[in-house]
C-alpha cells in the first residue's frame, strides 16, 4: 500500500538522524575530506603565500653587505692601474638583529596559514554539513506531501463510499496546498546548498555521507576546556606580533649605529708597484634613524598594550563556541531521546487509528504536522549542533585533529566537557 511506502521513507529519513555509520565509513570520509581539501586552489594559495613569507623571512638573515671589487686605470704622466676589494663591516650586529626578527616572522607565517587552513576546513565542512541537512528536510518534506496525497485518496474513496463528509477531503486539500509552500522552500534550500558546495569543493554532492551525529563530539585527544583558548589561532597570532614588534625595536636601535667600510688597493704606476688602504665611515649627522627607532618601539608598546585586552576577548570567545557547542549537543540529544524512533510509527499509528475512527481526518491532520515540525526540528538541531561543534574546534585550534582521529577510526573519549 502507499501508507506503507511512505513509512518506508520516514525510517529511512530518520536514519539519517539516529543512525551511526559503521568506523570504516566515517574513516574513508575523514580521508576523503582531507584530500579534497588539499586539492582546492585556495589551499595552494595558502601554502604559495606560506613559501613566500619563509623565504622573505630567510632574506632577514642573510649578510647585510657583499665584497665590492674596484679596478682603476688612469693614463696620465705615468699610467696608473689599481685593484682593490673592499668590505662594509657589520659591527652593529644588525644581520643577527635580522635573522632573529626573520624568525620570529617565519613562525607568525606559519600559524596564519595554519589559521587560512583551518577557516577554509570550517567553510567546506559547513557546507557539506548545510548540503546534508537541506537533503534530510528535502526528503521528509517531500515524504509528507506523499502521506498526505495518499490520505487525500483515501479520504476522496471514503466519500464516495459515504463512510466521510466534505468538510473531510477540504482539509485534506488545504493541508497538501499548505505543504506545497514547504516543499518550494525545501527545494529552493536544497539547490542553495548544492551551489555552495559547488563554489567551496566543486562538487554537486560529496562523495560519502556525513559521519553520525555522535561523531560530532569529543574523541581521541581533543580537549574540551576553555585552558584550550592559549592555543587558539589569533592568541598566538598576537603574542607572536608582540615578539616581531620587539626584535624591529630591536633591529630599528642596530640600524642607527653606523657601519665602517675598509679596502685595500694594490696596481703599478708607471713602473712602480703602489697600494693603499681605504677606510670610511657613514655620519649620522642628518638622518640618525631616531624617528624609525621610536615608531617600533611605540608599535611593540602598543602591541604590548593591547595583548592582556586580546587575551581576555579570544578566551571568552573560546568559552563562548564551548559553551554553545554544548548546549546544541544538549538539546539535540533530548530531542533525539524525546523522539527516536517514536517519529517513524507514528506516523502508521495515526494512520490506523485515523482508520478505525478513532479521531477525526482534522486531528489526523494535526497530528502529521506535529510529527513534521518535530522531524524538522531535529534535523535543525543536528545541523546547528554540527556547525557550532566547527566552530569550537576551529576556535581552540583542534579542527586537525578531529579530521585525523576520525580518518584513524579512533572512537576514544577525549577530554572532559
Amino acid at each position: 500500500m502507499p501508507i506503507l511506502s511512505a513509512r518506508a521513507t520516514g525510517v529511512a529519513c530518520l536514519a539519517v538522524l539516529l543512525a551511526a555509520p559503521a568506523a570504516a565509513d566515517t574513516s574513508t570520509w575523514a580521508r576523503w575530506v582531507s584530500r579534497e581539501m588539499a586539492d582546492l586552489p585556495a589551499s595552494r594559495a595558502i601554502e604559495a603565500g606560506l613559501q613566500r613569507d619563509r623565504a622573505e623571512a630567510r632574506a632577514q638573515a642573510q649578510p647585510l653587505y657583499n665584497p665590492e671589487l674596484n679596478v682603476g686605470y688612469e693614463n696620465s704622466a705615468e699610467t696608473t692601474r689599481t685593484v682593490g676589494l673592499g668590505q662594509t663591516l657589520d659591527w652593529s650586529g644588525k644581520a643577527r638583529s635580522g635573522a632573529r626578527l626573520g624568525e620570529a616572522r617565519a613562525q607568525l607565517a606559519q600559524i596564519r596559514a595554519d589559521k587560512a587552513r583551518a577557516r577554509l576546513s570550517v567553510e567546506v565542512l559547513s557546507a557539506l554539513a548545510a548540503y546534508d541537512a537541506a537533503q534530510a528536510r528535502l526528503r521528509g518534506v517531500r515524504e509528507q506531501e506523499q502521506r498526505l496525497s495518499d490520505l487525500l485518496a483515501l479520504v476522496r474513496k471514503r466519500e464516495r463510499a459515504g463512510d466521510l463528509g466534505q468538510v473531510d477531503a477540504q482539509l485534506s486539500y488545504l493541508a497538501l496546498s499548505r505543504t506545497q509552500q514547504a516543499l518550494a522552500d525545501a527545494e529552493s534550500d536544497a539547490t542553495a546548498t548544492t551551489t555552495r558546495l559547488r563554489a567551496v569543493l566543486d562538487k554537486a554532492a560529496p562523495d560519502y555521507p556525513l559521519p553520525a551525529a555522535d561523531r560530532w563530539a569529543p574523541s581521541g585527544t581533543l580537549v574540551m576546556d576553555a585552558v584550550r583558548a592559549e592555543q587558539s589561532y589569533d592568541l598566538r597570532l598576537a603574542r607572536l606580533q608582540v615578539m616581531v614588534a620587539e626584535r624591529q625595536a630591536e633591529l630599528a636601535r642596530k640600524q642607527r649605529r653606523t657601519d665602517p667600510s675598509f679596502g685595500v688597493t694594490f696596481g703599478r704606476e708607471g713602473e712602480d708597484n703602489l697600494w693603499g688602504l681605504d677606510f670610511s665611515l657613514p655620519l649620522p649627522l642628518f638622518n640618525t634613524g631616531k624617528a624609525e627607532y621610536q615608531a617600533a618601539l611605540a608599535d611593540g608598546d602598543a602591541r604590548r598594550a593591547l595583548l592582556a585586552q586580546q587575551q581576555r576577548a579570544m578566551s571568552a570567545g573560546v568559552e563562548g563556541a564551548l559553551s554553545d557547542y554544548q548546549q546544541r549537543r544538549d538539546r539535540w540529544r533530548t530531542w533525539r531521546d524525546l523522539s527516536g524512533n517514536r517519529l517513524a510509527d507514528a506516523a502508521d499509528l495515526l494512520h490506523r487509528t485515523w482508520q478505525l475512527g478513532e479521531i477525526t481526518t482534522q486531528d489526523y491532520l494535526q497530528g502529521l504536522n506535529q510529527r513534521q515540525d518535530a522531524l524538522l526540528a531535529g534535523i535543525a538541531l543536528r545541523e546547528s549542533m554540527q556547525k557550532a561543534w566547527l566552530e569550537w574546534l576551529y576556535q581552540s585550534a583542534q579542527l586537525d585533529s578531529w579530521i585525523e582521529t576520525l580518518a584513524a577510526g579512533n572512537r576514544g573519549q577525549g577530554g572532559q566537557s
